[in-house]
């Protein structure tokens, strides 16, 4: 059994993704169930820093789930409104009405955070316009 630490290069990856295959199927001792659960948590890093992933959108898990559920956009007519409203939403050209969200959440089966647009703005980018050194003063 190797000896693993951190996945720096794609070729530590690639060794670690080749260990986990192998493993994966396999009657495991403890010691490769430890050495598969190490792997993996190290993949998992490794995949964090060097192939992050974007959030999606509203729009993109709504589509995702109507397919995984078979669901038609007729569906979503009693909760969102009118079918031209529903395309609307589905093409991104209007925002789901904060009132449908929890029941949209329930006919999906996801939490209603999916369904909220992620901020445009990191925090490191808000912080950077937000000068909280600035005093204010009220006016009297």
């Amino acid at each position: 059994m190797a000896t693993w630490t951190q996945l720096k290069t794609k070729k530590d990856y690639n060794a670690a993704l080749d260990r986990v295959n192998a493993l994966i199927d396999a009657r495991r001792s403890d010691a490769q169930q430890n050495e598969f659960l190490l792997l993996s948590y190290l993949i998992e890093e490794y995949e964090d820093q060097h192939m992050p992933m974007s959030d999606a959108s509203p729009q993109e898990v709504i589509l995702f789930m109507m397919d995984m559920k078979g669901l038609k956009q007729k569906d979503l007519v009693p909760i969102l409104g009118t079918k031209g409203y529903v395309s609307k939403i589905l093409n991104g050209a209007a925002g789901i009405p904060l009132e449908s969200i929890d029941a949209l959440g329930q006919l999906l089966g996801i939490p209603v955070e999916a369904l909220i647009p992620k901020s445009k703005f990191k925090e490191d980018e808000i912080n950077m316009v937000a000068d909280r050194g600035v005093k204010y003063r009220s006016k009297k």
